[in-house]
């Protein structure tokens, strides 16, 4: 038997702890966290998360067990991962107002919030986001007191807001106190027009009202498209939040889509159609979701590579008549000519041709799909390859 020489044993140890580097995060009381923070002089990071979160789950994957976030972590911060929906997570929630999962959090051993964001993050990202936590002049605290000691410059406000969206914390009171403190002449400036297009999203408020009225002023000033998407967006916005509203008010909705439909915008219609759209797929009303989806394909969206795929992939799921599917199929084919990627426009055009009796068809398109999976230098999703082939083996037995 061959002797174990301690080099060896260093290499493997070594190793081995490389392996299997994470995020070292502590498990006591919130208490007890702040205390060892006060003993090590440290700041607290804390994971904000829920165990339904996806991105939450992604990062624990991915970048809390990165060696470099590791390293830098264990060694910078005192580290606790906090379910905000269970035991003290549920109190901490409301202390530092997370709404948005993940939250990631740096505290003092007194509690006081230091520095935030909301979302995942990549390592190298987070790594920064370590590093911003520790200069005073990057912190979340130190940008929000000089918002609290009343600087209303155009140019912070604006970086302000975009810090208090990073978070998912709420921007409304800041962006209206802001905007209503404007003079109208000066809200087509460049400032106050970054700030309008990032942030505004009230269809009710003064400032957007003005903008309606001055729509061709603000596109001379900062280009049509931009003020005709910022327009539709808000319009969508507001109809969207009243459909999929738990209880949805049908009233609300029909008065909203009066004052869109007389409110002289271009792009009126569309925004209706595409609020159409979804009504009808909220309510499973599939018929009537399909007729609009002819009207607003061949109107607005005949180009629009991912629409046409997703929505005929919705028909190829959902709906059952022949014409509407031979329509799909014809979308399907549009957007695989324009995009051919093997697992989505591929995929969904094999399915359409299936479903409308052009078995062969279907069954040499997928083929080809799982070939350029298999031999293509991007990074596809090597498991599709076993559903694709499924659907062939069943189509080839029917």
């Amino acid at each position: 038997m061959k002797k174990i020489t301690p080099l060896f044993i260093g290499i493997f140890l070594l190793f081995a702890a490389n392996s299997f580097s994470q995020i070292n995060f502590e498990h006591g009381s919130f208490a007890e966290i702040k205390a060892k923070a006060k003993t090590e002089h440290k700041l607290i990071f804390i994971d904000a998360f829920t165990t339904w979160c996806g991105p939450c789950k992604w990062m624990a994957k991915n970048v809390f067990t990165n060696d470099t976030v590791a390293s830098f972590f264990n060694k910078t911060f005192v580290n606790a991962k906090i379910d905000m929906e269970a035991g003290e997570g549920l109190e901490i929630a409301k202390i530092y107002k997370i709404n948005v999962y993940p939250s990631l959090l740096f505290i003092n051993e007194n509690g006081d919030l230091i520095h935030r964001v909301a979302g995942s993050r990549s390592s190298a990202d987070f790594i920064q986001l370590g590093k911003d936590a520790l200069i005073p002049e990057k912190q979340f605290s130190t940008i929000e007191k000089k918002y609290m000691n009343g600087n209303r410059e155009g140019l912070f406000i604006s970086s302000y807001l975009n810090i208090l969206s990073g978070s998912g914390l709420d921007t409304r009171d800041v962006l209206s106190d802001y905007l209503n403190s404007q003079k109208e002449s000066d809200l087509s400036s460049s400032t106050n027009w970054n700030i309008i297009y990032s942030h505004l999203n009230d269809n009710n408020s003064k400032t957007f009202n003005y903008l309606m009225k001055n729509a061709e002023l603000f596109s001379k000033l900062h280009t049509a498209d931009s003020v005709n998407n910022k327009i539709f967006y808000v319009y969508s916005d507001a109809l969207n939040n009243l459909i999929y509203a738990r209880t949805p008010d049908s009233v609300k909705i029909f008065n909203l889509k009066k004052e869109i439909q007389n409110s002289g915008f271009k792009r009126g219609e569309e925004v209706l159609l595409d609020a159409d759209l979804n009504y009808y797929q909220n309510k499973q009303d599939y018929n009537n979701f399909a007729k609009t989806a002819v009207i607003y394909i061949d109107k607005y969206k005949s180009t629009d590579v991912d629409f046409l795929n997703n929505i005929a992939y919705t028909f190829y799921t959902e709906v059952k008549d022949k014409g509407m599917l031979e329509k799909a199929e014809s979308w399907a084919k549009k957007s695989y000519e324009l995009n051919p990627h093997p697992q989505f426009n591929m995929d969904t055009y094999a399915c359409l041709l299936a479903l409308n009796g052009k078995k062969k068809e279907a069954i040499e398109l997928e083929k080809k799909a799982i070939e350029i999976i298999k031999n293509g230098k991007e990074k596809y999703d090597q498991s599709a390859i076993a559903a694709m082939q499924k659907q062939i083996d069943e189509w080839s037995m029917q």
